[in-house]
């Protein structure tokens, strides 16, 4: 039965922790829920090979198993992608859809390194007979709380490479990528900066070698893989050479005689390149080893050479970037406007972060250089991730062991305000927030900023914020509680703070509103300066805003409903601009207590009735 073994170079996975980020560089794909990145789904898109039917009697995915966590088996489950899918840009937010297959496989803690096969031979079938398109493979862990990955491409190590097995009746069409196996029976002395000679020819196509020499020929343009072994009956350094010039990264050695001495690399060749295999920095010649462990003649030496793709060219526009001997020369080389990064969150970032990035793109650099703007533009996005801004920390509900970078964020707000610089901000990452003791907002100008699907939850009976930072912002945040609790949820203890555009309610609680409990949106204490509340809603609650003595400050915009009063004005001097009025309606919209001002800027009640949508004012001075 024919059988053809394809490699599988185009995977990624999407996380959504970080569900703008494309991982298709990554050396493994994330199947399940983890700890940083959360809910991961690893995506695989191929070409089948042309083949002379149109039905294989079986089609193999062959994966590597690099991490799984749990003891119990992860099951994983091969899904059909439904729409068009480029794993070199798709993030979780842009995912298209897929639907299950039966096709399914438990991983369990015993597969760790090593490959395991799922059978996909009825998916394939329907790509070949055209029942449906091959938009690709996406690979979910139907058990929600166990975590697998699995080695790609990038891995750089070709037996844990991901790979499609197909079997068929037939014969297949002969390959017509080049291919060679050479190697050496010889036993010579390997002089030093000396190539070996290889004795033999194996199996060659498109690559050339006349035995007993040393260089070989590469006749098509391509990128290739290349492996090489060396037995020597001493310590030696072995190297690949391409042109008379060491390929950087092919430096292999061993310390121990008669031990096999291999190594790998990827090189980007044109046609007509010459390839050697030299005794490289070894002290001294090399005796080649022909009869270690035996009676019989054994492979002294041997090189495989694979095209695996075209060649690469990276665009000329990366030339400054590929070059640069350092920081300085990288930042002017990315700023560069005909090279069209976006570095929208680089130059966020403070000089000194920004150069910890620049060099992460430095030590990370390919040996062939960035091939494309996108490539740069992953690694750049990555590397940002990855770095801790002390004036932009994350925070992420249920991570662990995290040092406020997007990429580990801290578990909680309490740890972020910690971390965070005055004047900076803290990135309240979507989630559910358990608030049991209370969050003190105790740094000067600082943010907390949350997103959707940001949700803070007060679990015990307390003021669940106490801002005592002045100039201190909070903005977007969705805080509410489990049970009523006859507290304020937020308590303002510093002039200059800002509330923008968060929601904050109560539990459901029985009419009518006279027996609620005593649970306020936000409460100033006296004689709190320039607050400024600004596009909230509040709603289910006894009370918006409880304003005490010689509060001053702007409430603008908000929009509160079903409460007993809206704000409450206490001996306070608040201006009142654009707020609106929900359904079901307030008992009132603007209480003035007893004893607050008849002046300004309560003194003409229909006019501030007018600015704030025709508000029910009680007037009980």
């Amino acid at each position: 039965m024919p059988s053809i073994i394809q490699n599988i170079t185009d995977t990624t996975f999407v996380s959504s922790a970080l569900s703008n980020t494309n991982f298709s560089s990554y050396p493994l794909i994330y199947t399940g829920k983890d700890i940083g990145f959360q809910n991961c789904i690893s995506y695989l898109q191929f070409d089948l090979p042309s083949l002379p039917v149109t039905v294989v009697d079986n089609a193999l995915l062959e994966l590597t198993v690099i991490i799984k966590n749990g003891t119990p088996p992860s099951p994983i489950v091969v899904n059909r992608v439904t729409a068009p899918l480029d794993t070199s840009t798709v993030t979780y937010n842009t995912r298209p859809a897929f639907v299950a297959t039966p096709s399914q496989v438990n991983i369990a803690p015993s597969d760790l390194y090593t490959s395991i096969q799922i059978d996909i031979t009825p998916l394939v079938n329907d790509w070949l007979s055209g029942t449906f398109p091959n938009n690709g493979i996406a690979l979910t862990d139907s058990d929600g709380i166990t975590l697998v990955a699995f080695a790609t491409a990038s891995i750089g190590y070709e037996p844990y490479f991901p790979k499609l097995v197909l079997n068929y009746s037939s014969t297949p069409i002969e390959p017509t990528e080049p291919y060679a196996y050479i190697y050496n029976t010889g036993n010579q002395s390997i002089v030093a900066e000396g190539s070996i000679p290889f004795s033999s020819n194996g199996a060659l196509l498109g690559i050339t070698h006349n035995a007993g020499t040393g260089p070989i020929t590469i006749e098509t343009a391509g990128t290739y893989s290349v492996w090489f072994t060396v037995t020597g009956q001493s310590a030696n350094q072995f190297a690949l050479f391409q042109n008379d010039i060491v390929v950087p990264g092919s430096i292999y050695g061993t310390d121990v005689a008669s031990s096999n001495n291999a190594g790998i690399v990827m090189i980007n060749a044109d046609a007509g390149d010459l390839i050697t295999l030299r005794n490289h920095t070894s002290i001294g010649p090399v005796l080649l080893d022909n009869s270690v462990g035996g009676t019989q003649t054994n492979v002294s030496a041997s090189i495989t050479l694979l095209k695996i793709g075209p060649q690469t060219s990276p665009n000329p526009a990366l030339e400054a970037v590929n070059t640069a001997q350092n920081i300085t020369d990288l930042r002017v080389a990315i700023e560069n406007p005909a090279l069209g990064l976006n570095l929208t969150a680089f130059n966020a970032l403070t000089t000194p972060i920004q150069d910890q990035v620049l060099s992460q793109i430095l030590a990370n650099r390919p040996t062939l250089g960035y091939p494309t703007v996108s490539s740069l533009q992953d690694e750049l996005n990555n590397d940002i991730n990855q770095v801790v801004d002390p004036n932009n920390i994350y925070v992420k509900e249920g991570s662990i062991g995290g040092n406020g970078s997007i990429a580990n964020p801290f578990g909680t707000i309490s740890q972020g305000i910690t971390a965070v610089s005055i004047g900076g901000t803290v990135h309240i990452l979507a989630g559910t927030y358990p608030i049991t003791s209370q969050i003190g907002v105790n740094k000067t100008n600082i943010k907390l900023l949350g997103e959707s699907g940001t949700m803070l939850l007060l679990q015990a009976n307390l003021i669940a914020m106490l801002i005592t930072g002045s100039g201190a912002t909070v903005q977007s945040l969705t805080i509410t509680s489990d049970v009523p609790y006859a507290n304020e949820f937020i308590q303002i203890g510093a002039p200059n703070v800002n509330l923008i555009d968060n929601t904050i309610y109560g539990p459901t609680q029985p009419l009518p509103m006279s027996n609620w409990v005593v649970n306020r949106a936000v409460v100033s204490q006296v004689a709190t300066s320039n607050v400024l509340l600004d596009g909230n809603t509040f709603y289910s609650l006894r009370t918006g805003m409880y304003i005490n003595p010689n509060t001053t400050g702007a409430i603008n915009n908000n929009v509160v409903y079903n409460t007993k009063g809206g704000f409450l004005v206490d001996h306070a001097f608040t201006t009142f601009l654009g707020n609106s009025w929900g359904v079901p309606a307030n008992e009132f919209d603007i209480v003035l207590l007893v004893g607050t001002t008849t002046g300004v800027p309560y003194n003409n009640l229909p006019a501030l009735s007018a600015a704030n949508n025709n508000a029910n004012i009680s007037d009980q001075r």
